[in-house]
Protein backbone atom coordinates (compact mmCIF):
# COMPACT_ATOMS: atom_id res chain seq x y z
CA UNK A 1 0.00 0.00 0.00
CA UNK A 2 1.17 3.52 -0.70
CA UNK A 3 0.04 6.88 0.61
CA UNK A 4 1.36 10.19 -0.58
CA UNK A 5 3.90 11.67 1.69
CA UNK A 6 2.85 15.04 3.04
CA UNK A 7 -0.43 14.72 4.86
CA UNK A 8 0.81 16.62 7.89
CA UNK A 9 -2.68 17.90 8.68
CA UNK A 10 -6.25 17.07 7.84
CA UNK A 11 -6.84 19.75 5.24
CA UNK A 12 -6.04 19.15 1.55
CA UNK A 13 -4.52 21.84 -0.61
CA UNK A 14 -6.43 24.09 -3.00
CA UNK A 15 -4.94 22.13 -5.90
CA UNK A 16 -6.26 18.88 -4.44
CA UNK A 17 -9.76 20.29 -4.02
CA UNK A 18 -9.90 21.06 -7.74
CA UNK A 19 -9.90 17.34 -8.50
CA UNK A 20 -13.13 15.36 -8.79
CA UNK A 21 -13.50 12.11 -6.86
CA UNK A 22 -15.57 9.64 -8.85
CA UNK A 23 -16.15 5.87 -8.89
CA UNK A 24 -13.69 4.24 -11.27
CA UNK A 25 -15.03 2.33 -14.29
CA UNK A 26 -13.70 -0.66 -16.18
CA UNK A 27 -12.41 1.62 -18.92
CA UNK A 28 -10.30 3.49 -16.33
CA UNK A 29 -8.04 0.44 -16.01
CA UNK A 30 -5.31 1.76 -18.38
CA UNK A 31 -5.11 5.03 -16.43
CA UNK A 32 -4.90 3.16 -13.13
CA UNK A 33 -2.10 0.99 -14.47
CA UNK A 34 -0.22 4.14 -15.49
CA UNK A 35 -0.53 5.39 -11.91
CA UNK A 36 0.94 2.07 -10.74
CA UNK A 37 3.87 2.40 -13.15
CA UNK A 38 4.57 5.95 -11.99
CA UNK A 39 4.19 5.18 -8.32
CA UNK A 40 5.91 1.85 -7.77
CA UNK A 41 9.00 -0.13 -8.65
CA UNK A 42 8.26 -3.04 -11.01
CA UNK A 43 8.34 -5.67 -8.25
CA UNK A 44 5.82 -3.70 -6.16
CA UNK A 45 3.21 -2.97 -8.84
CA UNK A 46 -0.20 -4.55 -8.90
CA UNK A 47 -0.98 -6.44 -12.07
CA UNK A 48 -3.71 -5.69 -14.58
CA UNK A 49 -5.54 -8.76 -13.31
CA UNK A 50 -5.42 -7.53 -9.71
CA UNK A 51 -6.81 -4.13 -10.62
CA UNK A 52 -9.49 -5.68 -12.84
CA UNK A 53 -10.54 -7.69 -9.80
CA UNK A 54 -10.86 -4.50 -7.76
CA UNK A 55 -12.92 -2.78 -10.44
CA UNK A 56 -15.29 -5.68 -11.09
CA UNK A 57 -15.36 -7.61 -7.83
CA UNK A 58 -18.33 -7.80 -5.53
CA UNK A 59 -18.16 -5.45 -2.56
CA UNK A 60 -15.34 -3.40 -4.06
CA UNK A 61 -15.10 0.40 -3.91
CA UNK A 62 -12.60 2.11 -6.22
CA UNK A 63 -12.47 5.91 -6.39
CA UNK A 64 -10.39 7.88 -8.88
CA UNK A 65 -9.19 11.46 -8.41
CA UNK A 66 -9.71 13.09 -11.79
CA UNK A 67 -8.26 16.29 -13.18
CA UNK A 68 -6.76 16.89 -16.60
CA UNK A 69 -5.14 13.50 -15.94
CA UNK A 70 -5.97 10.90 -13.24
CA UNK A 71 -4.17 11.97 -10.08
CA UNK A 72 -4.75 9.05 -7.75
CA UNK A 73 -6.84 6.03 -6.88
CA UNK A 74 -8.03 4.24 -3.75
CA UNK A 75 -9.38 0.69 -3.54
CA UNK A 76 -11.31 -0.93 -0.69
CA UNK A 77 -13.42 -4.03 -0.20
CA UNK A 78 -16.37 -4.55 2.12
CA UNK A 79 -17.57 -7.87 3.54
CA UNK A 80 -20.38 -7.50 6.04
CA UNK A 81 -19.39 -4.90 8.61
CA UNK A 82 -15.65 -5.04 7.91
CA UNK A 83 -13.85 -3.19 5.13
CA UNK A 84 -10.24 -3.49 4.01
CA UNK A 85 -8.24 -0.62 2.57
CA UNK A 86 -6.27 -2.35 -0.19
CA UNK A 87 -4.43 0.33 -2.12
CA UNK A 88 -3.77 4.07 -2.33
CA UNK A 89 -1.77 5.39 -5.27
CA UNK A 90 -1.03 9.05 -6.01
CA UNK A 91 0.74 10.29 -9.14
CA UNK A 92 4.17 11.80 -8.32
CA UNK A 93 3.11 15.14 -9.83
CA UNK A 94 0.19 15.36 -7.35
CA UNK A 95 1.92 14.32 -4.16
CA UNK A 96 2.16 16.65 -1.17
CA UNK A 97 -1.19 18.21 -2.12
CA UNK A 98 -3.56 16.14 0.01
CA UNK A 99 -4.79 13.91 -2.82
CA UNK A 100 -4.16 10.71 -0.86
CA UNK A 101 -5.89 12.24 2.15
CA UNK A 102 -9.00 13.05 0.14
CA UNK A 103 -9.06 9.61 -1.44
CA UNK A 104 -8.81 7.79 1.89
CA UNK A 105 -11.47 9.99 3.49
CA UNK A 106 -13.81 9.44 0.55
CA UNK A 107 -13.17 5.71 0.63
CA UNK A 108 -14.00 5.53 4.34
CA UNK A 109 -17.25 7.38 3.80
CA UNK A 110 -18.14 5.14 0.86
CA UNK A 111 -17.63 1.87 2.73
CA UNK A 112 -19.47 3.27 5.74
CA UNK A 113 -22.43 3.87 3.46
CA UNK A 114 -22.05 0.28 2.21
CA UNK A 115 -22.48 -1.02 5.76
CA UNK A 116 -18.92 -1.28 7.08
CA UNK A 117 -18.43 -0.47 10.75
CA UNK A 118 -14.66 -1.02 10.93
CA UNK A 119 -11.75 -0.84 8.48
CA UNK A 120 -8.47 -2.76 8.40
CA UNK A 121 -5.27 -2.05 6.49
CA UNK A 122 -1.65 -3.12 6.19
CA UNK A 123 1.14 -0.60 5.67
CA UNK A 124 4.89 -1.07 5.50
CA UNK A 125 6.32 -0.21 8.88
CA UNK A 126 8.96 2.10 7.39
CA UNK A 127 6.32 4.21 5.60
CA UNK A 128 6.11 6.81 8.34
CA UNK A 129 4.10 9.32 6.29
CA UNK A 130 1.36 6.80 5.53
CA UNK A 131 1.31 5.51 9.10
CA UNK A 132 0.97 9.05 10.44
CA UNK A 133 -1.85 9.80 7.99
CA UNK A 134 -3.82 6.73 9.03
CA UNK A 135 -3.25 7.43 12.72
CA UNK A 136 -4.58 10.98 12.30
CA UNK A 137 -7.68 9.54 10.65
CA UNK A 138 -8.33 7.34 13.67
CA UNK A 139 -6.59 4.05 12.80
CA UNK A 140 -4.89 2.22 15.66
CA UNK A 141 -1.97 -0.18 15.37
CA UNK A 142 -2.88 -3.79 16.19
CA UNK A 143 0.31 -5.75 15.55
CA UNK A 144 3.24 -6.29 13.21
CA UNK A 145 3.19 -8.94 10.47
CA UNK A 146 6.83 -9.80 9.92
CA UNK A 147 8.25 -10.12 6.40
CA UNK A 148 4.83 -9.40 4.89
CA UNK A 149 6.31 -7.44 1.98
CA UNK A 150 9.47 -9.54 1.76
CA UNK A 151 12.45 -10.34 4.00
CA UNK A 152 12.88 -7.59 6.56
CA UNK A 153 9.88 -5.64 5.21
CA UNK A 154 7.29 -5.84 7.93
CA UNK A 155 3.67 -4.67 7.83
CA UNK A 156 1.83 -2.76 10.48
CA UNK A 157 -1.76 -3.96 10.81
CA UNK A 158 -4.00 -1.01 11.64
CA UNK A 159 -7.71 -0.79 12.36
CA UNK A 160 -10.33 1.94 12.49
CA UNK A 161 -12.73 0.50 15.04
CA UNK A 162 -15.86 2.61 14.98
CA UNK A 163 -16.58 3.82 11.48
CA UNK A 164 -20.20 4.48 12.35
CA UNK A 165 -19.27 7.44 14.54
CA UNK A 166 -16.14 8.38 12.62
CA UNK A 167 -17.68 11.31 10.67
CA UNK A 168 -18.79 12.86 13.95
CA UNK A 169 -15.42 12.39 15.63
CA UNK A 170 -13.65 13.82 12.59
CA UNK A 171 -16.31 16.28 11.47
CA UNK A 172 -13.90 18.88 10.14
CA UNK A 173 -11.84 16.25 8.37
CA UNK A 174 -14.73 14.79 6.41
CA UNK A 175 -16.87 17.88 5.78
CA UNK A 176 -15.23 18.88 2.51
CA UNK A 177 -15.12 15.31 1.26
CA UNK A 178 -18.84 14.81 1.87
CA UNK A 179 -19.54 18.02 -0.02
CA UNK A 180 -17.28 16.97 -2.91
CA UNK A 181 -18.94 13.60 -3.30
CA UNK A 182 -22.45 14.97 -2.99
CA UNK A 183 -21.66 17.55 -5.66
CA UNK A 184 -20.50 14.79 -7.98
CA UNK A 185 -23.68 12.85 -7.17
CA UNK A 186 -21.88 9.57 -6.66
CA UNK A 187 -24.27 8.70 -3.86
CA UNK A 188 -21.39 6.76 -2.25
CA UNK A 189 -22.30 3.81 -4.46
CA UNK A 190 -19.88 0.95 -5.16
CA UNK A 191 -17.75 1.47 -8.22
CA UNK A 192 -19.24 -1.34 -10.29
CA UNK A 193 -22.16 -3.71 -10.46
CA UNK A 194 -21.57 -6.86 -8.38
CA UNK A 195 -19.76 -9.59 -10.27
CA UNK A 196 -18.60 -13.08 -9.31
CA UNK A 197 -15.89 -12.86 -6.70
CA UNK A 198 -12.42 -12.88 -8.35
CA UNK A 199 -9.26 -14.26 -6.87
CA UNK A 200 -8.00 -12.10 -4.05
CA UNK A 201 -5.54 -9.43 -5.15
CA UNK A 202 -1.98 -9.95 -3.94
Amino acid sequence: MSAEGAAAGLEPSVASLQLSLLPARRDDLPAILRLEEEGFAPDERWSERSWAGELLGQGRTVLLARGAQPAGVVALSTVGELADLHRVVVAPTHRRQGVGLRLVRAGLLAVRHAGARAVMLEVEWTNEAATALYARLGFEQLHVRRDYYGPGRHALIMKLYDLETWPGRFAEAVRDTETDLAAERTGFEPSAEPAPEPEEAP
